[in-house]
């Protein structure tokens, strides 16, 4: 006699948990720096500015060294990661059961619901990346907006228009084979896009894909 297994949940299901464990922990603070599978990466405090204190230190005569040594305790950047197995149960680092987190109800998992919640989870992932994308080289290391590449991180679906080859850019809603290769070619001549409607302008494309592409595309030089 075999034991008793516990229900493996749909990855949808699994989508809506881990939107779920998102909006809880940004609301509580948190920032969502990474996601990988079903596993994310929380982060909040950051770095003390040390030079500031120093000299506040040196000009009060020391008298603030006290609050410096405090707030260097405080500010301190914390991370926890967290992800969520088959069962839809939620643990932090090194596999230990996360206290205090309970997954939504099963009677919410209506198809609606799952759409809505993937939806809004692969927006906040698309925000994510572009915050990671103003530094250049970080991006490129995580092959932001490179569906196209071998790659680790999820953006939420970001496109590279400035890079990717001309059948990637189908992925944007409206853009067809022919606009694509269309976009490729013109993208040869300028050197690369700035931003959506410097796009749309340039390569005079219909204005009804200018907010489809200000969403999804991402102009990295």
């Amino acid at each position: 006699m075999t034991g008793y297994q516990p229900e493996r949940l749909s990855q949808d299901r699994i989508e809506a948990i881990l939107h779920s464990v998102i909006s809880q922990h940004v609301a509580m603070g948190w920032r969502l720096e990474s996601r990988f599978g079903n596993q994310v990466v929380f982060v909040r405090g950051g770095q003390t500015n040390h030079a500031a204190h120093a000299l506040i230190t040196f000009l009060l005569c020391g008298l603030w060294l006290p609050i410096w040594i405090v707030l260097a305790v405080v500010e301190q950047e914390k991370r926890t990661v967290l992800s969520v197995d088959e069962q839809g149960r939620l643990s932090q680092g090194g596999g230990i059961p996360y206290p205090g987190f309970a997954p939504p109800p099963v009677n919410r998992f209506n198809g609606n619901a799952q759409a809505i919640a993937i939806a809004n989870m692969r927006r906040q992932l698309r925000r994510q990346a572009r915050e990671h994308a103003r530094d250049v080289v970080l991006a490129r290391d995580l092959r932001i907006g490179r569906p196209d590449l071998p790659r680790h991180y999820d953006d939420g679906g970001l496109i590279d228009v400035n890079h990717v080859p001309a059948p990637v850019l189908t992925a944007i809603t409206g853009v067809t084979p022919e606009l694509a290769e269309h976009i490729v070619q013109v993208r040869s001549q300028v050197i690369g896009f700035s931003s959506a409607e410097e796009l749309a302008a340039v390569a005079a494309l219909p204005p009804h894909l200018t907010p489809e592409i200000r969403e999804y595309g991402i102009f990295l030089p």
